[in-house]
């Protein structure tokens, strides 16, 4: 079953962070800040097929919350 990862709440990540998500989601999506390890998130609706684990990994590093019809992440500190 698909699901709806929603990244628009992220802002500027890390380069680890991005590194995370580039399991899940198209380098594409991601555009580099200047010449820091630091990224714009560019896309931020995604429809992909997700389970119990993929949510557990982003979760290390992202506050993962889970709605009915869609899984935002968001950083951590908000």
């Amino acid at each position: 079953m698909k699901t709806r990862l929603e990244l628009g709440s992220l802002g500027i990540i890390s380069g680890e962070q991005k590194r995370a998500l580039e399991c899940y989601v198209d380098a594409r999506a991601f555009r580099q800040r200047k010449t820091f390890d630091e990224y714009y998130v560019d896309l931020t609706n995604f429809e992909l097929v997700l389970d119990l684990r993929d949510l557990m990994i982003l979760a290390e590093r992202f506050k993962i919350i889970v709605l009915e019809d869609a899984v935002i992440v968001a950083d951590t500190d908000t």
